[in-house]
């Protein structure tokens, strides 16, 4: 090598580098949706300068204690948890800032499953029945059809709270309740020997699931990242809902459902349904955030006058995500 390039190459040595690190968001969750899944595998979030810590928790007051005590950046979640929280009505009395911020899924798919020796809403009286938490998620879809039926929380039933779907599976099969909303299949609910009284989709139409929450102070001073951040999950769904890439996602949806190839095909269908799947361009689901209002009045959760969806939600950074897509 000659001289002069001995000399250019130790100058190139010297200059800075100017890699920029990743930006990092920390997320609260019960399950990792495809989605977000898609998002970290297809590098959409990379695309961003972002990397995201998922943090899976097994119980709504763990989830929501802490995003407030600021161990989560933000969380995907059932719009009935941030309102409850919100509004100082989750496990722990004080009111939170908190603001919807992303879309997720619509509708409820979960169903009332029983001990084997219930046979009718009767058989319900003076049971205990199993919840994640007593006053807010499916527990208040729970209550709304206990009343259609003519049961009153508190009179007819008592509710227990024991965390996720599989806790609660858990406490009907050692008979310490009788009866649970899960987000089981059929086939999953028979093989344990339960019946299904009741299916959540005949009862509520619209159901705002799985959407992005924070606290606003943090919304506000992280403004460009969750900008960011939206902007790719909203790229992430575009990608989802397209059809042409249904075998590459089930090949993504195979990890989180232990290889079983039936499992991820149902999840897929479900992503993409449009009862239950996500909304498109992650849109947030207004009057899905509506009905869980009006399901936690019927609850008695909430007494009129009760506030509008608006209260809980900013659109701002998601119009601003929107709008900056195609840049």
């Amino acid at each position: 090598m000659k001289l002069k390039e001995v000399w250019a190459a130790a100058f190139l040595l010297l200059l800075p580098t100017t890699v920029m690190a990743e930006d990092l968001i920390r997320i609260g969750l019960f399950n990792k949706d495809a989605v977000i899944i898609a998002a970290q595998e297809k590098g959409l979030l990379k695309a961003e300068n972002i990397r995201v810590e998922i943090n899976t928790v097994t119980d709504s007051p763990t989830l929501l204690r802490n995003l407030i005590s600021g161990r989560y950046d933000l969380i995907l979640n059932n719009a009935d948890n941030v309102i409850a929280w919100a509004e100082g009505q989750g496990a722990d009395p004080q009111k939170n800032d908190f603001v919807i911020f992303l879309g997720g899924s619509q509708g409820v798919n979960q169903r009332l499953a029983v001990h084997p020796s219930i046979n009718d809403y009767n058989d319900i009286k003076g049971k205990v029945l199993a919840v994640d938490a007593p006053t807010t998620g499916y527990a208040i879809v729970m209550i709304a059809i206990l009343k259609k039926h003519g049961l009153e929380l508190n009179r007819d039933y008592t509710l227990k709270s024991f965390g996720n779907t599989n806790a609660r599976a858990e406490a009907i099969g050692r008979g310490e309740a009788a009866g649970a909303m899960m987000g089981m299949t059929d086939e999953e609910i028979q093989k344990r020997g339960f019946k299904v009284l009741a299916r959540s989709e005949d009862h509520v139409a619209r159901y705002a699931r799985g959407l992005g929450a924070t606290r606003r102070e943090w919304a506000n001073a992280h403004e460009d990242l969750l900008v960011r951040f939206i902007r790719a999950m909203i790229r992430t769904t575009d990608w989802v809902m397209d059809g042409k890439n249904r075998e590459e996602l089930i090949k993504l949806l195979l990890a989180e459902n232990k290889n079983n190839r039936s499992r991820a095909e149902e999840a897929y269908e479900e992503s993409i349904s449009p009862r239950f799947g996500f909304t498109p361009r992650s849109r947030i689901d207004i009057e899905g955030i509506r009905t869980i209002i009006e399901l936690r009045e019927t609850a008695g959760l909430m007494k009129p006058p009760v506030p509008k969806p608006e209260k809980y939600i900013d659109e701002r950074f998601y119009k601003k995500a929107l709008a900056s897509l195609d840049r």
